[in-house]
């Protein structure tokens, strides 16, 4: 039985878009992105995360700086 997978499929990814760089600098987290309410209202999901996962895989890592993530502990 063929089972879809809620992630998607990239294909022909050729380059580094400014909205996958967004993606990737966000940790392909849907919260907070500006995508997540313009697919909240559909059926459709959001197929940024394959297309990262995909640049990556056959581009490789942009060259950008990630974001330092401090938690403060009480």
């Amino acid at each position: 039985m063929f089972k879809s997978r809620d992630m998607g499929r990239a294909i022909a990814v050729k380059r580094w878009t400014p909205t996958a760089l967004e993606c990737y600098k966000r940790g392909c987290n849907c919260e907070g992105c500006f995508y997540s309410d313009f697919f909240s209202a559909t059926a459709q999901k959001c197929q940024m995360k394959a297309a990262v996962l995909e640049l990556v895989r056959t581009i490789g890592t942009p060259n950008v700086e990630l974001p330092q993530v401090l938690e403060q502990t009480l």
